[in-house]
Formats: C-alpha cells, structure tokens, sequence
C-alpha cells in the first residue's frame, strides 16, 4: 500500500516551488518537470525531490536567521532593482531603459523576511532601513571567487561584478560601466572591452578596450560578484 502520508509531503513541494516562482502558469512547472523526464505514472519521490529542487534555486522565501543569510549568494529581483545578499553584505543595482545605475555595497544588519509577492526591506549597519519594492524572484546564485585576470569578454557568460577603485566604482558584464562622482551627481562611461589584463586589489586596473587601446583606471579596493548563473541544485 502507498504511504499516504507522501500526498501532504508531495503537495507542500509542489506549493514551494510554485510560490518560488509564482509568475509562471502551473502548467509549465509541470512542462518543466515533463522536460525532466517526470511525466504522468512518474514516481511520487523523484517528482517530490524534483519539486524540491527548483524550490532549492527559487525559494518562497529568502533563507534567514536571525535577519541574516544563512547560506549562500542569492539575487533577489524587484521592478526597479536587482539586489544581491549573503551572509553579510548587499550590491544594489538600480534597472532602467537608460541602462544601469550606479551600483552601491554595504554591509547590513537586518533583512526583513520576504519572498516573491513581498516587499523588500534591508536595515543598514547604521540602523537606516532601504525599501527596495515588491519581489518578483529570488535566485541562488553560483559561487564565483575566481580571479578577474586575464578574463575575455566572450567567457563573461552571466556573470557581473562590482568594482570600486580610488576613483570610480564600475560594474563589468559584457560591457564596462564606469560611475565618477561629479559636481552634482554620478557621471556614467561605457566601454567595449575584449580582455581585463590586471585585477588585482592595491594595483591599477588594466583593461583591454575593443578599439585595441588598454586603458588604465585607478587602484582596485574592493571587488564583488553581483550576479551570475543560476546555482546547481
């Protein structure tokens, strides 16, 4: 006889991986899990730990303790930004038709529970508390602690980081944004860029422009990932 008690534990997964990405119709989390193999007469436990998967990279809600991350990188998307959290640190980066704005990082004391359909609201070091609209998801993001040296453009993939230097702060995708402090604001300069030649904290960052040109930016003081690929789960 089937344990029946697996019907509750089966519908609470389901209900987690739904709530994790609740802008998606429940017939294509069951196209998604069709595309896994797990189509009807499909075990309960496979489809259950399936189910549990997609909840494990689009949770209900980010996984806190005590106001903090408990594990993990994750990006959490609102209408107007895009926010990346772990254990101690949040990157903030503003959307818009302009393209990117400039991206901030601070350390945070609290992080208010939340989750697809909630608003999102951080409480800095200082005790100032930053609203930053409804969520639409959250994502586990793929850990990426590797050196920027030597990185191509073309092998950028989804990834994006943060840098500050003595004079900028810039954001590096597939394109270079460069964000000055001006008189009355935040200037902003793109560049096309092939290869980053030197990224190393306490150095000059060195890049390799389209135009065949390196072009030297000032010394690097801090470097984050901002986004990257969805983690495996």
């Amino acid at each position: 006889m089937f344990d029946p008690t697996r019907i509750d534990r089966t519908l609470r997964a389901l209900r987690d991986a739904w709530e994790g990405q609740p802008e998606l119709p429940l017939g294509t989390i069951f196209a998604m899990l069709a595309n896994q193999g797990l189509g009807w007469g499909a075990d309960d436990e496979e489809l259950r730990a399936a189910l549990e998967s997609m909840a494990r990279v689009h949770p209900p809600t980010l996984p806190l303790d005590d106001a903090r991350v408990t594990r993990g990188l994750w990006l959490i998307v609102t209408e107007s930004n895009r926010v990346t959290v772990d254990a101690e640190r949040v990157i903030v980066r503003t959307t818009s038709k302009a393209g990117p704005g400039q991206p901030v990082s601070w350390k945070y004391s609290v992080i208010r529970a939340v989750g697809p359909g909630r608003p999102l609201a951080v409480t800095d070091a200082e005790g100032f508390e930053h609203r930053y609209g409804v969520v639409e998801l959250i994502t586990q993001l793929t850990p990426d602690n590797r050196s920027l040296e030597g990185l191509k453009r073309r092998s950028v993939g989804e990834r994006v980081w943060m840098l500050r230097t003595s004079d900028d702060v810039i954001l590096l995708d597939h394109g270079l944004h460069v964000y000055t402090s001006a008189n009355r604001g935040v200037d902003r300069t793109d560049y096309s860029w092939t290869v980053i030649e030197q990224c190393t904290v306490g150095a000059p960052l060195l890049v390799g422009l389209s135009r065949g040109t390196t072009h030297e930016f000032g010394a690097v003081t801090e470097i984050f990932l901002a986004e990257s690929a969805p983690a495996e789960s």
